[in-house]
């Protein structure tokens, strides 16, 4: 039986991202995997892209995605009967696992093994020939072959490995093309000494969560606190006052604020209004288009001004960053009044479905409709009427903002065991004044931590951090009341 290591690199990496703690991680995992013994070779393979330091080596070239047809010939060149697929950017990869997860896959002669619990910097997949031959050739581009396995996984024998600990809640991949991740990486090595086991990982980051705070990576910011819509679900109406429109040299200075970071991040416009109604919403959307670290720009929308004006720009920017998410909870205009308060639901569902049919992206609109007692009667036939038109729907949980609103739910979806709030750890709020908020939670800038018309968020994000590793210790702030909230297991990006 011959069993080969496929180390895969990912598009767009450098050697820069493949390198670790001055280890150029192409040649180490090799040489890790080669005197394990437990595979008889290691190849590459990136797309054409890729310009690094492997010119000696033999790489197998994608094309595009790694579909049927590219594991087909693979399997030709090689002549093996599994291949191990490992991402080449995982420092931490424990060869334990590696070495457990083949046994599995050949003691149980499975077509593929692959594990849902363990980050991919841990882990591997491993594809059979028995399982690439069965698959009839196509000359069309397919999904990648994982995707088209787990889509249909009754149809193989799939092994799905298990290992504990089970640290999904951290919401780490352990891999260095991704930049926030790498510099955890380093922090978690630094800690320890050296490059940890698997096993060990969980008990160094609950000992030094300080590992995990790097910068923000969710920054939300209010435009406006203008709304033509007054939703039963809304927090509007209970503020002590009205927010009016950020101004545009606040947002230039917070987009400053947030390069001494250096790390990527997203951008959400949402908070209390409709950012479409901010005199200067486009020119704002210029100026993030405009910052190279910003990965995600986010619009919460509830859609009314989003018209032919809107999804020009959309089309003209082409720009695969902009996501749009439409919050409408209505079947029809009768059901939209009864929770919207407004008879827009002709003009939303209009400019939805003609931004979805002019749209460049698959991933660039979503639906938003809210878990609540109004919602529930409907629920089922708004997924299957949406699902038409291929827009991904989003199911909101209703946050009650600490009880500043009824409670509308029908169903509890807290977890059972609590865990440290991924907000604090990662996200920063901005109302549209500069008051850099506690959390969502603080709509009036009650807790404010600082106003950036005056501090940096570099300066208010470090003097943040107490709380985060507080609320990691379960040592909850009580202005506002964190151990009352119910949206500390809820997360954005």
């Amino acid at each position: 039986m011959k069993i080969s290591a496929l180390l895969y690199i990912d598009d767009n990496l450098t050697d820069d991202d493949l390198t670790f703690e001055g280890q150029y991680l192409p040649s180490e995992l090799k040489n890790r995997l080669l005197s394990k013994e437990i595979i008889n070779e290691v190849k590459y393979s990136a797309t054409g892209s890729y310009s690094g330091n492997l010119s000696g080596e033999k790489i197998f070239i994608r094309q595009d995605k790694d579909d049927v047809s590219f594991w087909k010939k693979l399997f030709f060149e090689l002549r093996v009967d599994h291949i191990v697929k490992i991402f080449c950017d995982s420092p931490f990869l424990d060869m334990d696992i590696i070495a457990d997860m083949i046994n599995t896959h050949t003691k149980y002669l499975a077509e593929f093994t692959y594990s849902e619990n363990l980050p991919s910097g841990f882990s591997c997949e491993i594809i059979s020939k028995e399982l690439i031959d069965a698959i009839p050739d196509t000359d069309e581009k397919t999904l990648p072959l994982s995707q088209v396995i787990k889509s249909n996984i009754n149809k193989f024998d799939v092994e799905l490995y298990y290992k504990e600990p089970d640290i999904r809640n951290k919401r780490l991949g352990f891999r260095t093309g991704n930049p926030r991740e790498k510099q955890i990486l380093i922090n978690i090595f630094n800690k320890a000494g050296c490059i940890p086991k698997y096993s060990e990982v969980k008990n160094i980051i609950d000992r030094n969560p300080d590992v995990l705070y790097l910068s923000p990576s969710y920054v939300e910011i209010e435009l406006t606190g203008k709304c033509a819509l007054d939703c039963v679900f809304c927090f509007r109406k209970t503020l002590k006052k009205e927010h009016g429109d950020m101004d545009t040299g606040l947002f230039r200075k917070i987009l400053r604020d947030m390069n001494y970071f250096k790390l990527p991040y997203s951008v959400c416009f949402g908070g209390s209004g409709e950012p479409l109604m901010h005199n200067n919403f486009f020119e704002i959307l210029d100026m993030a288009r405009n910052e190279n670290l910003i990965e995600n720009i986010i619009i919460e929308t509830n859609g009314i001004l989003a018209g032919s004006n809107y999804n020009n720009y959309l089309v003209s920017m082409n720009d695969k960053r902009l996501k749009t998410i439409f919050n409408i909870n209505g079947m029809d205009r009768e059901s939209y009044k009864a929770v919207h308060n407004g008879d827009f639901f002709d003009t939303v569902f209009r400019n939805i479905t003609s931004i979805k049919e002019a749209s460049h992206f698959d991933d660039s609109i979503y639906i938003q409709i809210m878990k609540i007692n109004e919602t529930e009667q409907f629920i089922d036939r708004f997924y299957d009427f949406w699902e038409k038109y291929k827009i991904q729907i989003i199911l909101q949980k209703q946050n009650t903002f600490l009880n500043r609103i009824e409670d509308r739910s029908y169903s509890d979806l807290s977890p059972l065991e609590r865990t440290p709030c991924w907000h604090l750890q990662r996200d920063f709020n901005i109302l549209s004044d500069g008051s850099a908020m506690f959390c969502k939670q603080d709509v009036d800038g009650n807790f404010a931590r600082g106003n950036l018309n005056k501090d940096s968020i570099s300066q208010i994000f470090e003097k943040s951090k107490n709380t985060f590793l507080n609320d990691y210790k379960k040592n909850f702030s009580t202005s506002p009341d964190c151990a009352s909230c119910s949206e500390w297991y809820t997360f954005n990006l």
